[in-house]
């Protein structure tokens, strides 16, 4: 499985208005329910568990990883990118601001831990989160992740 089989060039938002985490999450993920991959129900579940449990999906500093429960709405597996214009607060004293919401769902367990492993890869590269601080569209993003699979690959 490849992260890049899971975006879409829409999925790739930057700069993106969020008025809070409440917010910022739901418009990660306007992409993938317009698409048709997540039901309004899974982000809503997302949100509700956050509130339940506290920004459980919030990874590092400045970085969420919204995802939920598969049976709650998701419809084919699918990641967005999403670069807020400004930081917003999501309640983690560690790791706020958060700038960069990356959505995820996938209804397989086994894709859903090796896009996670995958993804917390990528999280760690400091050079991903430069590649979309300048990207002025989804081109450069896909193409630094496509690059990092193959370096992956080529190991």
């Amino acid at each position: 499985m490849q992260l890049t089989s899971l975006i879409d060039p829409a999925y790739v938002l930057l700069g993106v208005e969020a008025e809070n985490w409440r917010d910022a999450v739901r418009r990660a993920c306007e992409p993938m329910v317009a698409a048709g991959a997540f039901a309004p129900a899974y982000v809503d579940d997302i949100i509700a568990a956050a509130e339940d449990i506290g920004p459980y999906f919030v990874l590092t500093r400045g970085v969420a990883l919204p995802h939920g429960l598969p049976e709650t709405g998701v419809l084919a597996p699918a990641l967005g990118i999403c670069r807020l214009a400004e930081p917003v607060e999501f309640g983690s004293a560690a790791n706020d601001p958060v700038r960069y919401v990356l959505a995820f769902g996938s209804a397989d367990p086994e894709e859903h831990l090796e896009a996670l492993t995958l993804l917390t890869e990528l999280i760690g590269d400091a050079a991903f989160f430069e590649t979309i601080d300048t990207a002025s569209s989804p081109d450069p993003v896909l193409a630094y992740v496509r690059r990092a699979e193959t370096a992956k690959e080529e190991v």
